[in-house]
C-alpha cells in the first residue's frame, strides 16, 4: 500500500507541474488578450475561451491536489473538542463521505458529458466533452488522495499526533 501512496504522491507532483504549465500560459495568453485588444485594436476571438476553460481544469486538478495536502477550507472546531480517538473516526467518516460524493461526481461527469457528447464550443470549435472531462478526471484524482490521505490517517502513530492538527483540513 505504501507504493500505492507512493505512486499517487508521484502522479500529484505531475499533475502539479501540469498545472503550473497550463497556469503559466494562461497568465501569458490573457496579457497578450490585454495587449493585443488595447495596443493592437485586434482581440483575439478565442483567448477567452481558453482561458475559462483552462481554469476550470485548473481548478478542478488543483483541488484533488490541495485535499492530498489538507489544504481545503473546512470547520475544525469540532475536531479540537473531542478526544483523539473519535478525532481519528471522524477524519475516517470524512473521508469516507467525500470519496462517496466524488463517486457521484465522476458519474455525473460522465452524464453530462454523454448528453453533450455531439456539442462543439463556439469560439474554439472543440467538443465540449473535453471541458467537462474535467469533473470526472479531476474526481478520480481526488479519489486516489482521499485513499492516500485515509492510508496515512491509518497508519499515523498516536503518539506523533501530539499537536492537535487535523489530518484533513
Amino acid at each position: 500500500m505504501k507504493r500505492i501512496v507512493h505512486a499517487i504522491d508521484r502522479l500529484n507532483f505531475w499533475v502539479f507541474q501540469f498545472i503550473a504549465v497550463i497556469f503559466g500560459f494562461v497568465a501569458l495568453l490573457t496579457i497578450y488578450q490585454v495587449f493585443a485588444r488595447y495596443v493592437l485594436g485586434s482581440p483575439l476571438i478565442w483567448s477567452e475561451a481558453v482561458v475559462r476553460y483552462s481554469m476550470v481544469w485548473i481548478v478542478l486538478l488543483g483541488t484533488a491536489i490541495a485535499l492530498r495536502k489538507g489544504l481545503l477550507i473546512s470547520v475544525e472546531a469540532v475536531l479540537y473538542l473531542i478526544p483523539k480517538k473519535i478525532k481519528r473516526m471522524m477524519e475516517m467518516v470524512i473521508i469516507l463521505i467525500n470519496i462517496i460524493f466524488l463517486t457521484l461526481l465522476i458519474k455525473f461527469g460522465f452524464d453530462i458529458m454523454g448528453n453533450l457528447a455531439h456539442q462543439t464550443t463556439g469560439s474554439l470549435d472543440i467538443p465540449v466533452t473535453w471541458i467537462y472531462a474535467a469533473i470526472p478526471v479531476g474526481s478520480m484524482l481526488a479519489i486516489l488522495n482521499c485513499i492516500a490521505v485515509l492510508y496515512d490517517l491509518l497508519t499515523k502513530k498516536e503518539e506523533g499526533d501530539q499537536d492537535g492538527t487535523p489530518i484533513i483540513h
